[in-house]
């Protein structure tokens, strides 16, 4: 199976959490906290990958989130 790495862009709004994935046009997710938000997100390109964006089904497509990075301005 071919692993494919994509960027994960993380907003912060009103207390909770939304991701849009760069690569995936239509592909986002929300959570209240940032482990809701990684569940979600796994689960969304799960989702996207496996459907895509035509109304085609694919072959059954799994993702992970292997790390995570927050940026903070000081």
């Amino acid at each position: 199976m071919t692993e494919r790495e994509y960027r994960v862009l993380v907003h912060e709004e009103d207390g909770a959490y939304w991701a849009e994935v760069e690569d995936l046009p239509g592909c986002f997710a929300s959570g209240h906290d940032l482990d809701e938000l990684r569940n979600a997100v796994v689960e969304a390109i799960t989702l996207y990958l496996s459907n895509g964006p035509s109304d085609e089904p694919r072959a059954a497509a799994t993702a992970h989130v292997d790390e995570m990075r927050v940026l903070v301005s000081a």
